[in-house]
């Protein structure tokens, strides 16, 4: 895994950064990756999840057949990739 050095770090931003992590129980380093995480367009597994969802949804609201594999299947598949 990579490792990611931030340098010059502006002292407001720093204490925001340990609010954050504070609030929600995590360590300094676990926030700015969940942070970094949120502006990249958070978890690709999660969004994949989320618009296979949205999908079946729009499937099912037109009347189409499910998809098929499901989404259960698709995630199952992609976890094991």
């Amino acid at each position: 895994m990579a490792t990611l050095q931030i340098r010059d770090l502006a002292d407001p931003l720093h204490h925001q950064l340990q609010l954050r992590a504070r609030r929600q129980h995590r360590s300094l380093s676990q926030q700015a990756l969940s942070d970094l995480q949120q502006a990249c367009g958070g978890d690709p597994c999660e969004r994949r999840r989320h618009a296979l969802v949205d999908l079946q949804a729009l499937a099912d609201e037109q009347g189409k057949r499910p998809l098929d594999p499901s989404p259960e299947e698709l995630i199952r598949q992609d976890r094991c990739r």
